[in-house]
């Protein structure tokens, strides 16, 4: 976005047209002839695009006045506002850095709770458009157009660095570690500790939790964050001046609401997993299935014994019991019955289907047994505690 197109996009006669059709469809939009045949009518209709999906996921963005998006694609890489506060509780201090600033959802809400905080971002016209809108949202912030190593080698030591490293496209297909993004964080590890006392990864879900901190070496916390049902990112908080053993390290799965208060929880530290004794058992009158980020996070053991809730069997990851555990983070089903993988008998031609511990895919399964997607039951095809491999019939609730 240059900054002509900064420029008319600020227009009182563009914004005005931009609020007129907020909830418009953009498709529909898009085929009528703009009110003026000056404008840029593709960054306008992005802009109607984007505005509507912040309503949701950029709350306080999308009420504030004089505030322009950023791109589609820049804006779909972007945390939520949910995600963003929720990051910003983690830390505190007097000076911040975002490395990575890119919408600046995330610098915007963890500046709140520092009295300086600079924003490097590499694009020129992505730091245009951060200078634009933080003068708006965040007047302790100042705006560094260029590249993150280049920043560090002559930046001053502050109290807390963000960092968003993004995987490079050319990197091999099906190998994703820290190394393959961008910045490569690291081979940047020893400047950093040199630059911060706090350092705060972002990493996509794909990313495995015990390799990432093997790499990290100073990791002290571990959050694996979920929005509306998706597991959206893994965050690992570094202090410099702590080494904690594999062991120590907590990880947190958090289910957030859309204001990025915390509904769920569920805490464990390796050394937790290692000594849990869980009970195992036939499947009860309620199945329970983690969600997402709660999968991700592993501590499966812990999960049972903190709960005093059953495993179905040892790699499922499902629980059962005789009563509903209220706190569960996840779904909770009535079980009806247990039967064969076998369409013969099963009287079922609807069904949500999923592969725990067990041979095959979905697809394959789902044609075997007959049955299609949705209607009232779930089968779990699974291992039980007896090693049997059978389908757990279950009803939502």
């Amino acid at each position: 976005m240059g900054n002509s197109e900064l420029d008319q996009l600020l227009l009182l006669k563009v914004q005005y047209f931009i609020k007129e059709n907020a909830d418009a469809d953009v498709r529909q939009l898009a085929l009528k002839k703009p009110p003026d045949a000056s404008w840029n009518y593709a960054s306008i209709m992005d802009q109607i695009k984007v505005r509507q999906k912040a309503k949701i996921k950029s709350f306080e963005l999308y009420e504030t006045n004089g505030i322009i998006f950023p791109p589609s694609n820049v804006f779909e890489q972007a945390s939520s506002s949910a995600c963003a506060i929720y990051k910003a509780n983690l830390v505190t201090g007097v000076s911040f850095v975002d490395l990575t600033a890119g919408a600046g959802i995330d610098a915007y809400y963890i500046s709140k709770n520092f009295k300086s905080a600079t924003l490097v971002e590499r694009d020129k016209n992505s730091a245009d458009l951060l200078k634009h809108n933080m003068a708006i949202l965040a007047k302790n912030t100042s705006i560094y157009h260029g590249d993150a190593l280049d920043f560090l080698k002559t930046a001053n030591s502050v109290d807390f660095i963000f960092i968003d490293p993004q995987r490079r496209e050319n990197s091999r297909r099906g190998i994703f570690d820290l190394s393959s993004c961008s910045p490569d964080v690291i081979s940047l590890l020893l400047m950093l500790k040199d630059k911060t006392k706090k350092l705060l990864i972002k990493t996509s879900p794909v990313l495995d939790i015990e390799k990432a901190i093997t790499a990290l070496k100073y990791v002290t916390q571990v959050h694996v964050v979920q929005w509306r049902g998706e597991c959206k990112e893994v965050l690992y908080l570094l202090d410099f001046a702590s080494v904690m053993s594999l062991d120590d390290i907590i990880i947190n799965a958090v289910s957030l609401d859309d204001a990025g208060g915390v509904q769920q929880k569920f805490s464990y530290k390796f050394s937790d997993e290692k000594i849990a004794q869980p009970k195992y058992s036939m499947p009860q009158k309620y199945i329970f299935e983690p969600a997402p980020a709660f999968m991700k996070a592993g501590g499966f053991k812990s999960m049972a014994v903190q709960l005093d809730i059953d495993k179905i069997s040892v790699n499922a990851h499902l629980y059962t019991k005789s009563a509903i555990v209220e706190n569960f983070p996840g779904k909770i089903y009535e079980f009806i019955d247990i039967k064969p993988a076998k369409p013969k008998g099963l009287g079922i031609k609807k069904a949500d289907l999923t592969l725990r511990n067990f041979h095959g895919t979905v697809h394959d399964l789902k044609r075997k047994l007959k049955i299609s997607d949705g209607g009232e039951h779930r089968i779990f095809a699974t291992t039980l505690c007896n090693k049997d491999k059978k389908l757990i019939i279950c009803k939502k609730i």
